[in-house]
C-alpha cells in the first residue's frame, strides 16, 4: 500500500492549520506547534492509515484547545498532563459517540 498523502492543511475553528511532515521527532509521533499554529507529524505515520488518522486527530484536538484559549500554552488553567488527559478522553470516548450521532 502506498504512503498516505497528507492534506496540506486542515480547518479547525475557521482557521487553516498547516500539516507538516518531519523526518524525525524523537519520542513523538506528532505535535501541535502553538507558536506557528501548525501540526507536525513524523514521516513514519504516513505508512499506516489508522496511525496517521489517530495522530492527526489527537494533534487537531490540541489545536482546538489552543484556539479556544484553554490549552496549557495559552491559559495556565490546564497543566500539560491534564490537557493530554482531556485530549485522550475526547478522542477515545467522545469522538466515537459523536461520529455515531452524526450517522443518525
Amino acid at each position: 500500500m502506498p504512503d498516505i498523502i497528507p492534506p496540506p492543511f486542515i480547518n479547525i475553528g475557521g482557521k487553516r492549520i498547516p500539516v507538516k511532515i518531519k523526518k524525525e521527532m524523537p519520542g513523538s509521533l506528532g505535535e501541535y506547534d502553538s507558536e506557528l499554529r501548525c501540526i507536525n507529524l513524523v514521516e513514519g505515520t504516513l505508512k499506516d492509515r489508522q496511525l496517521f488518522r489517530d495522530t492527526l486527530v489527537h494533534e487537531a484536538l490540541h489545536c482546538a484547545l489552543d484556539l479556544a484559549g484553554i490549552s496549557f500554552n495559552t491559559s495556565g488553567v490546564l497543566s500539560e498532563k491534564i490537557e493530554e488527559q482531556v485530549v485522550t478522553a475526547i478522542e477515545t470516548l467522545a469522538a466515537p459517540a459523536i461520529i455515531r450521532v452524526w450517522r443518525i
